[in-house]
């Protein structure tokens, strides 16, 4: 990535008197209420431009929702972190074009904000604290500064119940994550169309992630259509802290080591949907790290999985449980098959109870899902258990499948340096200088092509449109109605898939109603339900007024499976529910039609 440093003797101005001084200085021209920033350059070697600008913006004169615009390929060094105002503020770069499927040339990078080198005191690695409502938009940020010096987080709240939107925006590097709660209540965190790459520095396996919610009660966490490639320790960290709301819907994630949600199992509000997970959630665990990291992992020291559930401490108010996992795909490359063995058979720290964490939920959670009486709103739809083709995923599923081997089996204690630290994935040297300690130029325009052609991949989101990251999918991208999508997720979640279970005496094992396929279906699904001994058996459609809309079966039935189309064209979008009876038993479930 192009970007001129003026390696010239500049000092920089002072974090004193910046309130005071003439907010002007930093403005290189104004388009209405927008302020274009001047960068590094524009300053003729001087950082600090964009806290400086929003330091001194102050006053009854200024708009809320400033916006604070940044140059195409803008170098934006920040020698102290700035606080942004209550009143709401917004940066944006100057490019809208999408940053994983971007093809615009060096010179045409989004604008980098992240650390500086202070003349005879050190580093700042840069950062901003949110207060109130802060959005930012097309820009590139690392908590990093181009002498290899590297921080903690990029982002922290500054205050309870404050807002971030991250829209279009590329990270990379960290020793922690990119973003936490800094022990506010309330806060929320929105993330769309971004990627995460080389989130790692620090030699402890949970850390090198995006977002951690730490010690208080984060009330939002809504991630979609974003690409994390590999990144070390945990992505996202929920701890034990249920969190109000979490979606996390078209997603990408390869050769993530660490866990995906790290989770002590407690959430009662979660959406994964339509994502897809290769070669994460890769890093073994033992009994003793688990003591170690209390806290941060699952309570009856079980592995985690990509799900956790867990029953509900009496330290956190009972609710109902509504989680929907629907849609995913999962998939580890068999070189990861025997890492549990290779620790066992190494007694690493001193434990032989190594295991796998490469499962969809572990024993307990599975055991909750499928209790449909104690948690009807547990639901678990469709695993696609494959590896996506990828159209040019470069050595990400060769060379560093081995690298990612190397690390896990080499980083396993919970102290913070007490172990290896993953290599930063680099498919070129794009620097001005070639000199490749500058590692703050990240490689531009992004040298991946995650777009994929599985035939059942490319129709098997909820509405029928491709699963992961959509922006390596651009036309269907914008051809799906988000509205519809999201009010359908949202259906399932609050309505859970199995609505009411009536039995008399002992229900034989073999009498079952399965769930329709597709769900939701336009305009017709399938059936399947199976009748242990011969006899009467109706299966009727209702709607959720309750009033019969379709009988699909009524009469005397042989013992066996049967299969049964149902077909919705003259009804309209909505909820409907099926029910199968046959004796004293019945079994009815819901399903979606959309139009």
């Amino acid at each position: 990535m192009k970007r001129t440093l003026l390696l010239i003797g500049v000092a920089f101005l002072s974090v004193c008197g910046v309130a005071s001084a003439q907010f002007s200085t930093y403005v290189k021209a104004m388009s209405g209420d927008t302020a274009i920033i001047k960068d590094y350059n524009d300053m003729g070697g001087v950082a600090n431009s964009l806290t400086n600008a929003l330091n001194s913006d102050t006053g009854k004169t200024v708009p809320a929702d400033r916006v604070y615009e940044l140059e195409t390929n803008g170098y934006y060094p920040l020698t102290s972190n700035p606080t942004t105002a209550a009143r709401g503020v917004v940066i944006v770069g100057q490019s809208t074009t999408p940053i994983v499927s971007s093809t615009n040339t060096a010179s045409a990078a989004p604008p980098l904000i992240c650390g500086s080198t202070i003349s005879g005191a050190g580093s700042n690695t840069g950062g901003i604290n949110w207060g109130g409502a802060l959005t930012i938009k097309n820009c590139e940020m690392e908590p990093a500064v181009s002498d290899g010096s590297l921080g903690w987080a990029f982002l922290g709240a500054a205050a309870a119940n404050c807002r971030v939107v991250l829209d279009n925006d590329m990270f990379e590097h960290t020793r922690w994550i990119e973003a936490n709660s800094n022990g506010y209540n309330g806060c929320a965190l929105y993330i769309s169309d971004c990627y995460f790459v080389n989130l790692s520095g620090q030699g402890c396996r949970r850390n090198g992630g995006v977002y951690d919610n730490v010690d208080h009660y984060t009330d939002t966490i809504w991630v979609e259509n974003s690409t994390h490639v590999m990144t070390e320790g945990s992505m996202y960290k929920f701890r034990q802290f249920p969190i109000k709301h979490l979606f996390f819907n078209h997603n990408t994630f390869v050769n993530c080591a660490g866990s995906i949600f790290e989770s002590l199992g407690y959430e009662s509000n979660l959406t994964v949907t339509n994502n897809i997970f290769v070669n994460s959630n890769v890093q073994p665990t033992c009994d003793s790290i688990l003591v170690w990291d209390t806290g941060e992992t699952d309570p009856g020291l079980l592995p985690t999985g990509l799900v956790n559930c867990a029953p509900l401490p009496d330290t956190v108010t009972a609710t109902d449980r509504k989680i929907l996992v629907d849609r995913n795909v999962v998939y580890w490359d068999p070189k990861f098959n025997n890492l549990d063995s290779i620790l066992i058979a190494n007694k690493a720290e001193g434990s032989i109870k190594w295991v796998s964490q490469m499962i969809t939920m572990n024993t307990r959670t599975q055991a909750m899902f499928d209790s449909s009486t104690a948690y009807p709103y547990l639901d678990e739809g469709t695993w696609y258990k494959e590896l996506p083709t990828f159209v040019n995923p470069q050595n990400l599923l060769s060379a560093e499948v081995d690298s990612i081997k190397a690390y896990c089996i080499s980083t396993l204690s919970q102290g913070n340096n007490g172990g290896a630290i993953l290599s930063d994935w680099r498919v070129s040297s794009l620097e001005p200088s070639g000199n490749t300690s500058h590692y703050i130029y990240s490689d531009w325009p992004i040298p991946l092509d995650l777009s994929y052609t599985n035939s059942d991949l490319l129709a098997g989101g909820t509405l029928g449109e491709p699963v992961g990251d959509l922006n390596w999918f651009p036309t269907q991208k914008a051809a799906l109605n988000w509205t519809k999508e999201h009010a359908a997720l949202e259906t399932m979640l609050e309505n859970g898939t199995l609505v009411s279970v009536k039995s008399h005496g002992t229900v034989p094992g073999s009498f079952a109603l399965s769930q329709n396929y597709p769900n939701p279906f336009n305009p017709s699904t399938v059936i399947n339900f199976t009748i242990p001994e011969a006899g009467n058996v109706t299966l009727k459609v209702y709607n959720v007024l309750g009033q019969e809309v379709a009988t699909l079966m009524d009469g005397f039935k042989a013992a066996q499976t049967y299969q049964v189309k149902f077909d919705g064209s003259n009804l309209s979008t909505g909820v409907y529910f099926y029910t199968l009876k046959t004796g004293d038993q019945s079994i009815t479930k819901k399903m979606l039609l959309l139009k």
